[in-house]
């Protein structure tokens, strides 16, 4: 089944080119598993985020890092407001990473769905790959992914182009909080957004707008932290992604809230406005900044063609493979970037996780060791103090 944006239909949609035109030794352990035979060097090799979420295929393992840690945070973002499954799908959403000498199509990615409900992405792969344009083809493959799961295939499946644009900034968001304030800086100078209908109604082939990108995800923020039934949101966005007419389905969905079309327009004025002055204080909770150490502490690699989990005491010596330099270094910024919003609880842990990657790239072998032991001292502090401070206010006493 193949279906057109433009046309209100799915099953495939040419994305962003079309629519903005616009290793048994250590090192060898490093690589990540494939789940081929470690003698056939041709064929692909699969990884998985998590049973039923991102299965992400290769043809080079030292590709696939950065595309399985983007997946795991795709997923995290819109968990909550796609309303994902916590045990993931029956069928993961298939991300294949296509060497750029292989593709022949003018967009940078595809994204098609089979009758079993198997959703597969496509995307042209290479060193410098556009990484907002990758994040859009998980994101784009992921809520296609839920409206199946929701409504079967069916040629009425879309993915709004507001919603993508949308959840793909706010995945970023939730990676890196702190470019919530960057947003809002940058929606300072947009003096007047798009109507709202026109917003909803926006289609792919026309030259993508830095202030409609924005607009949406300000709509996408307020339309969730509307005072009322939560189910509204979820309602909808249901309703929208099988085919439902945004526009004429939003006010039933959120009854009461707007009388008229005129209401409703002058509430989007005013909440565009509202959420790009909002004082943020993106601060992670002790939970989300928990589940971030153990992501960016994760390491997974291959021995005897079988995936393992590397400790992190390895790290110094495979730091010889140039996929673990690269890494490491942008875990090192990654660390740096996350002090300023990770919770309190947590804050010591993730400067010692820095200075770990520091001293796996640059240090010595006593600095190094050092590190390690730092961290592991810091992260289990952080779990105690959180834990602490759990059952003390679980016991205390209610006026």
């Amino acid at each position: 089944m193949m279906m057109s944006h433009c046309a209100g239909r799915l099953v495939v949609l040419l994305l962003a080119a079309v629519v903005m035109c616009g290793g048994v030794k250590a090192q060898e352990a490093a690589r990540p598993a494939a789940e081929v035979s470690p003698q056939d060097k041709a064929a692909p090799r699969i990884f998985y985020t998590k049973q039923g979420q991102f299965e992400i295929i290769v043809m080079k393992a030292e590709d696939a890092q950065q595309p399985v840690a983007l997946g795991r945070s795709v997923w995290g973002a819109l968990a909550g407001p796609l309303g994902l499954p916590a045990d993931g799908f029956i069928t993961p959403v298939s991300v294949w990473l296509v060497p750029a000498e292989q593709w022949n199509s003018p967009a940078p990615f595809l994204v098609t769905v089979e009758t079993p409900g198997r959703v597969n992405v496509r995307v042209r792969w290479s060193a410098d790959a556009d990484p907002v344009i990758v994040r859009r083809a998980f994101v784009q493959g992921l809520i296609l992914r839920q409206a199946v799961s929701w409504h079967g295939v069916t040629e009425k499946l879309t993915v709004p182009l507001w919603l993508e644009q949308a959840a793909t900034t706010w995945s970023l968001a939730r990676e890196k909080p702190s470019m919530l304030d960057s947003f809002q800086q940058e929606s300072a100078g947009i003096k007047e957004p798009p109507a709202l209908s026109s917003l909803l109604l926006w289609e792919r082939g026309a030259v993508e707008s830095r202030a409609w990108e924005l607009a949406s995800l300000w709509l996408f923020l307020q339309l969730q932290g509307e005072p009322g039934e939560a189910s509204r949101w979820g309602g909808w966005i249901r309703g929208v992604v099988g085919g439902a007419a945004p526009v004429a389905t939003l006010p039933r969905s959120y009854s009461g809230l707007w009388p008229d079309v005129l209401s409703m327009e002058q509430w989007w004025q005013t909440a565009f406005h509202y959420q790009r002055k909002q004082a943020n204080l993106p601060m992670m909770t002790a939970e989300s900044s928990r589940f971030w150490l153990a992501d960016r502490s994760r390491w997974l690699g291959a021995r005897a063609g079988r995936e393992v989990v590397l400790n992190l005491s390895e790290l110094r010596e495979l730091k010889k493979e140039k996929w673990v330099r690269d890494e490491l270094t942008v875990r090192v910024q990654q660390t740096q970037g996350i002090l300023g919003v990770i919770h309190p609880y947590y804050a010591n842990a993730a400067v010692s996780l820095g200075k770990l990657y520091t001293a796996a790239l640059k240090g010595g072998e006593s600095d190094f060791k050092e590190a390690q032991a730092s961290f592991e001292r810091d992260a289990v502090d952080g779990r105690e103090l959180e834990d602490e401070v759990g059952a003390m206010l679980n016991t205390a006493p209610r006026k």
